[in-house]
């Protein structure tokens, strides 16, 4: 039900209490008047049998009280209560408040409101009982946010997935998309990181593109954000428009769907609410490695010399990690204004020492109704500030502290005895990790500030104008120091290296859209026309010196450092800007709750485009048919909803970076020495493209709606096929007449097909009790159609993801006709007597034993599975029983294979470094191990089944019962744990990998920060 009807039938209700209590005080009144009267019996005496009769029953009845509000924890007036099996029953007053006589056989009441669910509750030995209410929104009534407004869920033509706040994720929540992971079809959020700055990767129905994004667009309240800068526990519902018939409203952007994020806002007519909710949380890496300790160096396992210690270096550079997370709301409203405010605090650390996440988040929100409802402005304003310290443990490379950490000698020293870290440079790419940590000084600070304005204008009923204007600005300051004791300071005997980035960012949006809504009989009509523009300012500073005379400074005196005098300082600035302009229009029309169709298209221009192609057009329209409301189904009462849609749309992808079109220079990137002078030299940076444009995908989209057994069981079935063309790829051109070697071009073509499942179902809903389960899954098949055309060419295949030193060689191939993700390499089959790999010869199919020329030769090379799982599935559960509540979540991926990159470096006598306890396992189960003389490679022996069934969050609650009191109307306390376990047969740390980079899918890369486990303690109090 519509909020406004719930508030017009909480007015009503209390206008009808009233009434009831003059009522009931008339009925008493008569009673006091007449307690006094005798009753004779046939003997003329007074009937003390009925005296007696009464008082008994007066004995075997108990009374129950308490409070009914709503999910908010407000009052709710009117609200009926019913003992079960009976027509004895009572209605709560203006505070929500009730207090009925039970018979002591009575097993439970009945708690009921218009447009509420209805609760039943065992009594047992209660007295107290206080009752939460839901809202009973659901079913074909509920709305859904589409672009640029909601709709009606029985009018959705297109394929669109909502989640309420109500069944987000609960416990240790970093950022917003952790809060439906695994309860969207075809929506795959994954965190493959333990780093507490890193936000979950997204990828709605695969992959579409090479060179552009392929993240969907976040729009937070109507304007583009990202996922860190909202605060979880302030969203109201997440909505994911899934195809392009859906997404094709918003242009260029939305090619990788939509992702709409509706925050909590104050509410007409209702009084003050105020919460707060907190949580501490300790977490640990879920899966250490297992590497050689000192007894394996003492046994002569490795190359290393005996040192003498014990020395646990991972343990040396990791911790318990804690944190602890609070937010405080307030809102609420009459009639004329409503308000509402967010403020969270978030303070996480890493594991790994001296990694952390501080942030803090606000939201405000006014809005203001006048000129008797016609006029409505809103203003919303958002404030973050974010800091996280200069140690960087995600870093791909030599510097990684977990490489430094897992790759030591476990019987070197942390320290010399003189106090100086111990060090030996004479292996290559081997630093002390804690001198790494305590030797590096800096704080990484950010903020961003969003202001919203709407101003909406509703001149006759239906007819609605809304002017949003909105900013958003941020900028970063990251500044750091390297002591004259960090490791690369001795190396290059340097004393001290300091520097400063600053970075700014602003987006300025202007929207002007008119709806109209109009239902006349059995026709519902709404139609929609806008206008957006968006320009993008960015621009940055940095300065960097080294060799100071001390430490003292760190980066606060930046010009004392002597390479400034030497002139080898450094110093650099950017700038570059964008605009973004758009024309729109959809109108929606519906039948007699049967036939539905919606029709929009989009014209977009861009700065970012070529001078031939400056605007593109973007269309869409989609069908509905409501089987169930047809007369021919009217005898099937067991199905409540079958709804077929289709669909067809056009998005796009826009390029990365602004002048791409244009021939740009870069002037200072290299210098030239003339005259005993050092000058800037100028270099040509990108060949000019004036047909350069978005690249277009083209979906086709037909889903099945249906529930049934009143609305206990019900889902969706979508089946998808979305082709990508002017797919953007840089190709290679001649110099001259070119002058810069490759070209940025729309030649390429890509197709993803697949069906997404999502079941939801209530299997028991008895007394207090009810269980509720959704499960989804989805399958897309990835291929890539082409990468040339008449005026660029290039080859049909090109190898991919290649891995760092010392192995530095492709493990992938991008092919047309393949799909993404194919392992490109030589396949093992066993290990010779010399201790070198076997190599299966695809053209003989013969073991050979490896050699080097092996390696990029395509005749021992061959296809050796894939990365991309070709199955996703999520299983949500929850249970209520009394105030007690269970949750737990489940995701799996099927079908694909990982490349563990630790166990090609780390599983070889070869290296100078620690190795895994599992190099001395025979390979394949054969009688030989790997010699020394195998240096380290790629072979298929690294490649693994990724298959797993996980449990990410399971969370346990109870809701305490509080009484009636002036302060807190609901507490409820709650565990939770996250990654808590996996089921696989793979031997890395997790097979849950980010994969965010398209073109090495599946690698399990080696200098990865591990994925952590966490506790979490929390409570929620509503005042």
């Amino acid at each position: 039900m519509r909020l406004e009807s719930y508030t017009v039938i909480r007015t009503l209700m209390i206008v009808k209490i009233s009434v009831l209590l003059l009522v009931a005080g008339s009925v008493h009144m008569f009673a006091d008047n007449h307690q006094d009267k005798e009753y004779p019996d046939d003997s003329g005496k007074r009937n003390n049998s009925v005296i007696e009769t009464h008082y008994l029953f007066q004995q075997d009845e108990r009374t129950i009280t308490g409070i009914v509000t709503d999910e908010n924890g407000e009052p709710i007036p009117g609200a009926t209560i019913q003992v079960k099996g009976t027509s004895k029953g009572t209605i709560t007053d203006m505070d929500g408040n009730y207090s009925i006589e039970v018979s002591q056989e009575a097993e439970a009441l009945v708690f009921s409101f218009v447009g509420m669910k209805t609760r039943e509750i065992v009594i047992e030995n209660q007295t107290q009982l206080d009752v939460s209410l839901e809202p009973e929104v659901h079913g074909l009534d509920e709305v859904v946010v589409i672009g640029y407004g909601t709709q009606r869920k029985g009018d959705v033509t297109s394929a669109v997935s909502s989640v309420k706040s109500e069944d987000f994720i609960q416990g240790k929540v970093s950022d917003a998309a952790e809060l439906v992971k695994g309860k969207i079809a075809g929506l795959t959020i994954s965190k493959g990181t333990g780093d507490p700055n890193a936000e979950s990767t997204i990828r709605l129905r695969g992959v579409i593109s090479l060179e552009g994004s392929s993240t969907p667009l976040v729009l937070i309240d109507g304007v583009e954000g990202s996922l860190g800068t909202v605060a979880p526990e302030n969203i109201e519902s997440i909505d994911v428009l899934k195809d392009a018939s859906a997404a094709a409203i918003y242009g260029t952007r939305g090619a990788n769907g939509v992702i709409l994020i509706t925050t909590k806002s104050g509410r007409r007519e209702t009084n003050t609410r105020a919460g707060y909710s907190g949580y501490m949380s300790m977490s640990e890496f879920g899966k250490t490695l297992d590497f050689m300790g000192p007894d394996e160096i003492r046994q002569g396992l490795t190359d290393f010399k005996d040192k003498g210690y014990d020395t646990d270096w991972l343990d040396a550079v990791t911790r318990k990690a804690f944190t602890h997370n609070h937010d405080f709301y307030i809102s609420g409203g009459n009639e004329k204004t409503t308000y509402s405010a967010n403020i969270n605090y978030r303070d996480e650390e890493g594991v790994i020492i001296d990694t952390y996440n501080e942030e803090m988040r606000l939201n405000l929100d006014i809005s203001h109704w006048m000129l008797n409802d016609m006029l409505k402005v809103d203003l919303n304003i958002v404030k973050g500030l974010h800091e996280n310290s200069a140690t960087n443990a995600s870093n791909n490379g030599a510097s990684n502290i977990y490489r430094q950490a897992i790759i030591r000698n476990p019987t070197e020293p942390i320290w010399n005895e003189d106090g100086t870290y111990y060090e030996d440079f004479q292996v290559n790419y081997y630093y002390n990790p804690v001198g790494m940590i305590k030797e590096r000084k800096g704080t990484y600070e950010s903020e961003w500030t969003r202001i919203t304005g709407n101003i909406i204008f509703e001149p006759v009923e239906g007819w609605e104008t809304n002017l949003m204007l909105a900013t958003r600005r941020s900028n970063a300051h990251d500044k750091g120091y390297y002591t004259s004791k960090y490791y690369s300071q001795k190396m290059d005997n340097h004393t001290g290296y300091a520097y400063h980035s600053q970075s700014d960012s602003k987006t300025d949006n202007l929207e002007l859209t008119s709806k109209y809504n109009k239902r006349i009989n059995d026709h519902r009509l709404n139609a929609l026309v806008g206008y957006s523009y968006q320009y993008n300012l960015n621009q940055g500073f940095n300065a960097n010196n080294y060799d100071f005379q001390t430490d003292f400074f760190k980066y606060n005196n930046l010009s004392v450092g002597a390479a400034l005098k030497e002139g080898k300082a450094g110093m650099g600035s950017y700038k570059n800007d964008n605009k973004l302009v758009g024309f729109f229009g959809r109108i929606s029309y519906g039948y007699a709750d049967k036939y539905n169709a919606l029709i929009s298209i989009r014209r977009e221009g861009s700065s970012k485009f070529g001078e031939n192609h400056k605007w593109g057009n973007f269309p869409s329209a989609s069908l509905g048919w409501t089987i169930s409301n047809e007369d021919f189904m009217s005898s099937l009462e067991w199905l409540n909803n079958l709804k077929l849609r289709a669909g067809v749309g056009v998005t796009g992808v826009i390029p990365n970076s602004s002048y791409l079109s244009l021939t740009r220079y870069n002037l200072g990137s290299s210098y030239y020495y003339e005259d005993g002078e050092w000058m800037p030299g100028l270099e040509v940076a990108s060949n000019p493209n004036p047909d350069l444009k978005w690249e277009k995908s083209t979906e086709y989209n037909i889903g099945l709606d249906f529930s049934l057994l009143e609305n206990r069981l019900g889902g969706s079935i979508d089946v998808y096929n979305k082709e990508t063309s002017d797919m953007l790829w840089w190709f290679d051109v001649p110099t001259p007449p070119n002058l810069y070697p490759q070209t940025l071009a729309n030649v390429g073509e890509m197709r993803n097909r697949g069906i997404e499942v999502a079941i939801n179902a209530t299997p028991v809903k008895a007394g207090n009790f009810e269980w509720n389960t959704t499960l989804t899954a989805s399958h897309n098949a990835n291929k890539l159609l082409s990468l040339s055309n008449d005026m660029y060419e290039t080859a049909n295949e090109q190898d991919e993801a290649w891995l760092g030193e010392p192995i530095t060689i492709p493990t992938q191939r991008l092919e047309v006709g393949e799909e993404l993700g194919n392992f490109f390499g030589l396949k093992s089959v066993g290990v010779s007597e010399n201790g070198l790999w076997l190599i299966e010869n695809p053209q003989t199919g013969e073991a050979e034993e490896f050699t080097d020329n092996m390696l990029n030769n395509d005749d021992y090379r061959q296809y050796l599975g894939n990365g991309m799982p070709d199955v996703n599935l999520g299983w949500s559960n929850s249970f209520r029983y009394g105030n007690f509540d269970l949750s737990f979540q489940m995701i799996s991926q099927l079908g694909f294979k990982i490349l563990n990159e630790p166990r090609a470096f780390y599983e070889n006598n070869s290296i100078a470094y620690n190795r895994l306890r599992s190099v001395k396992k025979p390979p394949y189960g054969g009688e030989y191990t790997l010699s020394s003389s195998q240096k380290q490679t790629i072979v298929s022996y690294y490649l693994e089944d990724g298959d797993f069934l996980k449990l990410t969050n399971l969370t346990i609650g109870y809701t305490i019962p509080v009484g009636e009191n002036n302060y807190i109307k609901k507490i409820r306390a709650y565990a939770s744990g996250d990654n808590l376990f996996c089921i696989t047969g793979y031997d890395g740390l997790d097979p849950e990998l980010s994969n965010n980079n398209v073109r090495s899918l599946g690698i399990d890369w080696r200098d990865k920060y591990p994925v952590v486990r966490s506790f979490t303690f929390g409570v929620n109090v509503t005042f």
